[in-house]
């Protein structure tokens, strides 16, 4: 790849905000950060140039879920993410056991073909199935299924190493051992679907989980003399906050509440989305489950909110918006914070020189200008 230059009017480099500097890029990696120049370059002068987003938590988007798996259309996934301002992802893989081992065939395939096109798949992020029958969202009941570490051992054979992420409901018997093998395993762990008490929290927290997903959503209401798990996360330090910042799933005021108790390093955004991302309304399958998407929402026949219809630029606006934070500190739960979740904070989520040259670029109103994977640009879906 031929080298080339970016001319940012603002960038965040090492979690900083700067004024005008020129990324120098070569062989898909930042190269040098240097004083501003204006001949040879990609002009960003009037843009806030920040490291590409992060997607931890998406089943899919542009008419594509990642259980269904063809390289092809994994391919076209990559690229409707990086159309959105996402450089890497974990594809989500949730579900029945058929499902969920379909999935994970489908991703490892996918990786070990060496895509080189849109957003880099990170890996997987296992949503289930050991979740409470008590809180389910949008999964059938049969994808519930109490912890076992024989099913648990034939996942991880199916995956090929590629788990990096796992959803899990503390409170079920037998959950402690697969924490404890996930986490040896390298797969970090985090809350969801879950009823869990406080104390049951506390325990998983104190063992290894470090993050609760999607915060507020899947879980028991806080309640004053019982916090469980919206207590938790709101109150102990260890743990991040994974919210899906679309004003259907949380309330806006929500969100403030969340970063206001959590602050930004404790807030990760997520878009749960679905293959009817980026879709027009009408209706469609997840999982072999009808779903109708309208006015922004994706919901089951009974209105059972089934993943979102958000994409992760939109989060980000959504977010310094609704936390009144500026772009650049709402940047950080959409880059460093996913990053430190699932253990890649040493090559992910920051502009630093050596780095791939993984960029998103936003204009003053918070609009996406273009995306940048390994110094290859994308352009913006359209409106």
């Amino acid at each position: 790849m031929a080298d080339l230059a970016v001319l940012a009017g603002q960038a965040v480099v090492d979690g900083q905000l700067t004024g005008p500097v020129t990324l120098t890029i070569a062989d898909g990696r930042i190269a040098s950060i240097d004083p501003p120049r204006t001949e040879g370059v990609i002009d960003a002068s009037a843009a806030t140039v920040v490291p590409g987003l992060l997607d931890i938590h998406t089943h899919g988007g542009g008419g594509v879920q990642v259980i269904d798996g063809p390289a092809a259309d994994m391919d076209r996934l990559a690229r409707f993410y990086a159309a959105h301002g996402v450089t890497g992802f974990l594809a989500t893989i949730g579900g029945s056991r058929e499902h969920i081992l379909a999935g994970l065939g489908a991703v490892r395939s996918y990786l070990a073909a060496s895509p080189s096109g849109g957003a880099r798949c990170l890996g997987v992020h296992l949503e289930g199935p050991f979740i409470s029958p008590h809180a389910l969202g949008a999964f059938r009941p049969e994808s519930a299924l109490a912890p076992d570490a024989e099913l648990f051992a034939e996942v991880l054979d199916a995956a090929g190493g590629h788990i990096r992420l796992m959803t899990i409901a503390p409170e079920l018997e037998g959950a402690d051992a697969i924490i404890e093998r996930a986490l040896a395993e390298g797969i970090a762990c985090t809350i969801g679907h879950s009823v869990a008490t406080l104390a049951q929290v506390d325990h998983a927290v104190d063992i290894g989980a470090r993050s609760v997903t999607p915060f507020f959503n899947g879980m028991s209401p806080f309640r004053h003399r019982e916090p469980g798990l919206i207590g938790a996360g709101l109150t102990d330090p260890r743990l991040v906050c994974e919210l899906i910042v679309d004003g259907i799933h949380v309330h806006p005021r929500a969100v403030a509440l969340a970063a206001v108790a959590k602050g930004i390093d404790g807030v990760a955004l997520v878009t749960d989305s679905i293959s009817a991302a980026g879709m027009p309304d009408g209706e469609y399958e997840l999982e072999e489950q009808h779903v109708i998407i309208s006015a922004r929402s994706a919901r089951l026949a009974d209105g059972t909110l089934a993943g979102s219809m958000l994409t992760l630029e939109r989060g980000v606006a959504n977010f310094a918006e609704w936390a009144k934070v500026p772009l650049a500190d709402a940047v950080r739960s959409a880059t460093e914070v996913p990053a430190r979740v699932i253990g890649l904070s040493s090559t992910r989520g920051r502009i630093s020189q050596g780095r791939d040259a993984d960029l998103t670029a936003f204009d003053s109103d918070h609009r996406l200008l273009w995306t940048m994977v390994g110094g290859a640009l994308h352009e913006p879906a359209a409106a």
